[in-house]
């Protein structure tokens, strides 16, 4: 039969498929709630794991539109010419105003709206220029995995487990044009789930004893945001120490937001373990969030009573997901494996925050969080390959479709992985994976949501590495 030769293989295939997945897949995966460990068929089986990652990613051509402060600036600059109401003229007024008026008043307006434009973008009198050529994104992460399972009766096993599912994490730096939409921007999740499984005989078949698993489970689920932005000023040759309630700085403002959400799951298995043969559907609920949290504007020099800290909130989701995973023994220590994951990212899309104010003003202001996701796609095919009776290996091809549409670098992504197994003896397992990826090109544009995401950029093919490492203990 293929089932003894198989065991070391398939404890690989599992680490290292999920490995894959959180290489670099779609949204904000990170490879999600793994329970490969509730199939283990030890008694009693632990595991603890850490994936590396390191995209590669940069950004080139950005160009910023006008921003807050720019236009509050060019608008100040015009009400002596155009009288008070263009203290608050918007860059759409002014090219109206142009337009209706004779060439000399017309084109007065119009060079002084340059002139000050200049003072923001030019020869370097902004600390940060309205187009930069390139900008490195600094993006690394590790991903923890925990688990513990145990059999509590003949036929139901549970798994404990902890990991931080979905994330991301990106260092933009300042003194650019990307600095206004966010100089560093992540969010952490903290994943504590129970998922139990009871199996029962499914007959006979001519390839071995089949059995059916029903599966469920729950996760609480914490999430944290932050989010910071350079505000763009320079007065100095404007002869100005303000604009409105905001002083002569180009410092730093930040977002922060927490929350916590519970989300289940349910699925079913069919297994013949003598041929290492399982089909698995799994379907994982949303997790809606009501996030609270801050604006502090006191790094922008916010000097509008009211304005330095206020409170913000927004609602938003970890959308609901549906994976498939299949495997098989195919020949005499050979495994051949398949998975499709679909998780509901479109639902993220334009999320207001409730409650900022602008530090210029003082007003309440149009903030959003735009990701602007369409649903993704994760396709996992490889095959597993036992070496000896301590050594096992596996290599796996996986393509996840891009969840960006119009804005962002989450074009489509070709990862190609491998992993090693090595039992050390019968109750002791290690894991070594690693894993090289292409992330795909494309361009970005302004979202139509927050003001300060007027931007647009382009980015070429670049790559993403990832290193896994992993122990298993059971008995």
């Amino acid at each position: 039969m293929i089932r003894g030769s198989l065991k070391s293989v398939v404890a690989t295939m599992a680490a290292s498929v999920a490995m894959v997945t959180v290489a670099q897949a779609g949204g904000f995966d990170r490879g999600g709630v793994n329970i490969d460990l509730l199939f283990d068929e030890s008694r009693f089986a632990t595991e603890a794991a850490v994936t590396y990652v390191t995209p590669q990613r940069e950004i080139q051509n950005v160009q910023r539109g006008t921003n807050e402060a720019t236009q509050t600036a060019i608008s100040s600059q015009l009400a002596p010419i155009v009288g008070a109401a263009g203290a608050t003229a918007t860059q759409a007024e002014i090219n109206a105003f142009i337009a209706a008026n004779p060439p000399v008043n017309g084109a007065i307006v119009q060079n002084v709206s340059n002139a000050v434009v200049a003072n923001f973008a030019g020869a370097g009198l902004n600390p940060g220029p309205a187009t930069t050529t390139s900008i490195d994104v600094d993006s690394d992460y590790a991903v923890p995995r925990l688990g513990a399972k145990v059999t509590v009766i003949d036929n139901v096993d549970c798994l404990a487990s902890y990991t931080e599912p979905f994330g991301a994490d990106a260092d933009y730096g300042t003194g650019h044009a990307y600095s206004a939409s966010a100089v560093k921007f992540s969010i952490d999740t903290n994943d504590y789930g129970l998922t139990c499984s009871y199996k029962f005989g499914a007959g006979e078949t001519s390839l071995g004893k089949a059995q059916f698993r029903i599966i469920g489970g729950v996760s609480y689920q914490e999430l944290d945001g932050f989010q910071s932005r350079q505000r763009f000023l320079d007065f100095a040759n404007l002869g100005l120490a303000t604009i409105g309630g905001v002083t002569n700085t180009a410092g730093v403002g930040s977002f922060s937001v927490d929350g916590d959400a519970w989300g289940w799951r349910i699925g079913a298995a069919y297994e013949i373990p003598d041929i290492a043969l399982r089909a698995q559907l799994i379907y994982s609920s949303k997790y809606e969030y009501d996030l609270t949290g801050i604006q502090d504007n006191r790094g922008f020099g916010a000097a509008i009573p009211g304005t330095a800290v206020v409170p913000i909130s927004l609602t938003t989701e970890i959308p609901q997901s549906l994976e498939f995973k299949l495997q098989s023994g195919i020949a005499p220590g050979t495994l051949a494996f398949f998975n499709v994951k679909w998780q509901e990212w479109s639902k993220l899309g334009i999320i207001p925050i409730v409650g900022g104010r602008s530090p210029v003003t003082g007003l309440p202001t149009n903030l959003s969080f735009d990701p602007l996701y369409q649903d993704g796609w994760t396709i996992t095919g490889g095959l597993g390959r036992q070496i000896n009776e301590q050594w096992s290996g596996v290599f796996a091809v996986t393509w996840d479709r891009g969840t960006a549409t119009t804005s962002g670098t989450q074009t489509d992504t070709w990862t190609f992985s491998g992993g090693v197994s090595y039992n050390h003896s019968e109750s002791v397992e290690l894991r070594l994976g690693g894993a090289l990826g292409v992330l795909t090109s494309g361009t970005s544009i302004p979202t139509g949501g927050d003001a300060a995401n007027n931007v647009s950029y382009s980015f070429g093919n670049d790559l993403v590495a990832a290193i896994s490492g992993a122990v298993r203990i059971k008995f």
